[in-house]
């Protein structure tokens, strides 16, 4: 799942930079819609966002919308699942906005999947995760990925996404890169290792 502003196209090239035979990607694209924090332009969103971190007291993404692209989300895991994909072999990844909702949408799945992969993102709405996480996904196991100078998604908000996640008892593996709000091909081999230790 892709950032704010981009496009499946973003990530096109993973089948060859993580080659595992017999692997399906699938890069969906977000609804078009209205930013808030880009003076209200339309552009591929997955949720809206009102203001910059720490400027403002309320939601500062808008949950209707993040729940929407949830759903979304799940109607794919559920079409290849009847594809014949147990669930247990499919993985969530995203960047940014994408990596997100790869945690928003995976700790609220019913079934169990096999991962999430967050790259420059960080947990939305932690203070009602709990109350809507699923139990199916809780010892899931968890990468998060970020860059130290990240200068659109602050190194903290990841920090402080695994800190949440591993006090309520998910398994979070978290690395760390000397980079801005990108992705690096260190952090790539990173995922390819993660797919390999849980899918292998």
């Amino acid at each position: 799942m892709h950032g704010l502003g981009a496009s499946a196209y973003d990530f096109v090239d993973m089948p060859r930079l993580i080659p595992r035979p017999g692997t399906r990607w699938i890069f969906p694209n977000a609804p078009v819609r209205p930013v808030t924090l880009n003076n209200g332009w339309k552009m591929p969103s997955w949720f809206d966002i009102r203001y910059l971190a720490g400027q403002s007291e309320g939601e500062r993404e808008c949950p209707i919308e993040a729940q929407e692209s949830s759903e979304m989300i799940m109607q794919m895991i559920e079409a290849e699942h009847e594809k014949g994909i147990p669930y247990e072999r499919i993985v969530l990844i995203g960047f940014s906005q994408g990596g997100a909702m790869s945690l928003y949408t995976g700790c609220r799945f019913s079934s169990r999947i096999a991962g999430m992969v967050c790259l420059s993102g960080y947990l939305l709405f932690p203070e009602k995760h709990l109350d809507e996480c699923s139990d199916a996904n809780r010892d899931t196991p968890i990468l998060l990925c970020h860059g130290i100078r990240d200068d659109m998604v602050p190194f903290t908000a990841g920090e402080q996404s695994v800190d949440f996640l591993r006090e309520h008892g998910w398994e979070v593996e978290f690395e760390s890169y000397p980079m801005f709000h990108e992705v690096c091909m260190a952090e790539i081999n990173r995922v390819d290792d993660f797919l390999t230790q849980i899918l292998d």
